[in-house]
């Protein structure tokens, strides 16, 4: 290039505001302007590519290519085998589209911030340049297996380095050492978290201005693998316990519709639909708020007391680095993902998979224990800065570009 800067052309998949375009957007403030010229592809135009053009950066955004949905929380199986049919023709679409732009662009390094386009990945392959590969999803086994090994297969032959978000996940890759990877949890502004002043006013719309009333707080999407049907159940416990505690679910939450009884009596609704008549027969909504999603998390995070992550599906939890980066516990379940993120009884609190009865249980324990959150707080603040920081954790990745020549 005349200005002697590299290019660096960044794939985001995401159709929405969550963790993904976060965690790109803290890599992207980082890296030197003077030596790299970055560039985003989104395939979807959303917030997540608005959010990104906002910052200041240039955006490409073409809608042809397609994902191909095989993770913990996105499935698609023998119940829908259009969809399966659809995002397996897509890739060759997404191929195509993908050379288009490569042409076009003529980056020299391609980072591929997700596992789920391998029509894309394949033209990276073939671009002349060195394509790293983000592994942010953790693949669904499915019901054979199959499609991961697959998946798997042809992402390690057409990328050239990787960052995985979890340590497990590396080691179920098997990445010769020849290959240059790094492991981080997440890019976050672990400063700014913890100097920025909570959201009172958020904060005393849920609990009546009353400072000794617990705010629990779960941010993300409403679907089955999030647990959030496992979270409200614990709630009506806790509720039942007489703890004064209100739940605030922050996140993009569907508008509710009027189905027919026959889909009613079948439980053929949307997540959210069936999480609201949860609250309904529950009589949660006292105790319960739907807050709609926020494109700033970091003063509605600090102003909650305990983080929940219910998460039934291994996967990296921004949640859990935010909570700990704003001196916050968090309780989740002891699966892969959540339970790397959280030390046990010191930065919070992890019970038995899937068993809402002991999450309930950590939950109380949280709220009744002044000591212990402050401890757990205290401890999870100093955990951010050496496991979650941006600056640290940035580094990894850009010393995999110096490994690739650039």
């Amino acid at each position: 290039m005349s200005n002697g800067r590299k290019k660096i052309l960044f794939v985001h998949h995401g159709s929405g505001m969550g963790g993904a375009p976060q965690l790109l957007l803290e890599l992207l403030k980082r890296l030197d302007k003077e030596k790299y010229e970055p560039v985003v592809w989104c395939i979807r135009r959303s917030s997540a590519s608005e959010l990104f053009q906002k910052s200041g950066y240039r955006v490409v955004v073409d809608e042809r290519a397609i994902p191909f949905l095989h993770i913990s929380d996105g499935f698609y199986g023998i119940r829908k085998p259009h969809l399966v049919y659809r995002m397996t023709k897509g890739q060759f679409t997404s191929y195509k589209t993908a050379k288009k732009i490569f042409a076009e662009e003529k980056p020299d390094l391609i980072h591929i911030n997700t596992i789920v386009v391998p029509g894309i990945l394949k033209a990276a392959s073939e671009s002349g340049c060195p394509v790293v590969v983000n592994v942010l999803e953790v693949l669904s086994r499915g019901y054979t297996g199959f499609r991961r090994m697959l998946i798997r297969h042809y992402t390690k032959r057409w990328g050239d380095a990787f960052v995985f978000m979890l340590p497990s996940e590396h080691r179920r890759w098997r990445i010769q050492k020849s290959v240059p990877t790094c492991d981080v949890f997440d890019f976050i502004d672990v400063p700014a978290y913890q100097t920025v002043e909570p959201d009172l006013n958020f904060r005393s719309s849920l609990t009546g201005g009353d400072p000794k009333k617990i705010l629990v707080g779960y941010f993300g999407r409403f679907t089955r693998a999030k647990g959030v049907h496992k979270l409200l159940r614990s709630a009506a416990l806790l509720k039942k316990k007489g703890l004064d505690f209100h739940l605030a679910l922050v996140g993009p939450v569907e508008k509710e519709k009027q189905y027919p009884f026959w889909r009613r009596f079948f439980g053929l609704m949307s997540w959210s639909d069936r999480l609201r008549r949860m609250i309904d027969k529950m009589a949660l909504w006292d105790t319960v708020t739907f807050c709609g999603p926020s494109t700033n998390v970091m003063p509605l995070v600090t102003a909650c007391d305990i983080l929940a992550v219910p998460f039934q599906e291994p996967h990296f939890s921004r949640l859990i680095a935010e909570a700990s980066s704003a001196g916050r516990p968090a309780v989740a379940f002891d699966i892969d993902g959540p339970g790397e993120e959280i030390i046990p009884e010191e930065t919070g609190l992890t019970v038995p998979p899937f068993d809402h009865v002991k999450f309930a249980d950590a939950l109380e324990r949280l709220a009744s224990d002044e000591k212990l959150r402050r401890a757990c707080g205290e401890k999870a603040a100093k955990f951010a800065v050496e496991e979650f920081g941006a600056e640290t954790n940035s580094h990894k990745v850009f010393a995999l570009y110096t490994a690739l020549g650039l």
